[in-house]
């Protein structure tokens, strides 16, 4: 049998983790987040994380219709997750500048954002290198047989030298 079944990842369970840009990451997998990273709470496990690329692709072809390059520009990643509870993190989110009694119009702020997942000791981070936007991505329903949730989409801005997250992990995931 080719491959290793223990390389296969089934995540028990997850958070993720907003601050202020000025926020300090853990040092290492082993330390907790600090008191300036908040957690949205609950998560709706079966959406788990969606991680989608965007870049525009356009390949050059010689005459006769070789082709000779790909060139590639405009990369953009979001991470989208569900969240099921309503709390002053989730609220920062998804109505970004409103206040306890009343809501403005969102205009998405620069945070941190880091996604964690678990399955017994195996733990895996993902950090912003250098900050993301969060936005709602559809439509929230509130009625009397199902969760609230929101569906939030991430997109995520790399430093300068293109690094998109600092990863921290156990176990060799």
């Amino acid at each position: 049998m080719a491959g290793d079944p223990t390389n296969a990842s089934l995540w028990t369970d997850a958070d993720v983790y907003v601050g202020p840009l000025t926020a300090t990451d853990p040092a290492t997998i082993d330390d907790p987040f600090g008191v300036e990273w908040g957690l949205v709470g609950l998560l709706d496990g079966d959406e788990g994380f969606t991680e989608s690329r965007d870049e525009d692709k356009d390949d050059k072809y010689a005459w006769g219709g070789i082709l000779v390059r790909t060139s590639r520009a405009h990369f953009k990643l979001t991470k989208s997750f569900t969240v099921l509870e309503d709390n002053a993190t989730t609220r920062s989110l998804i109505w970004p500048g409103s206040s306890d009694t009343q809501i403005i119009v969102p205009k998405p702020e620069r945070i941190k954002i880091a996604f964690e997942t678990r399955e017994g000791d195996t733990v895996k981070r993902l950090i912003s290198a250098q900050y993301a936007e969060v936005d709602l991505d559809g439509d929230v329903q509130e009625n009397e047989t199902d969760l609230t949730a929101y569906s939030l989409v991430a997109t995520i801005f790399p430093t300068s030298g293109k690094v998109l997250f600092n990863r921290q992990f156990t176990d060799g995931t």
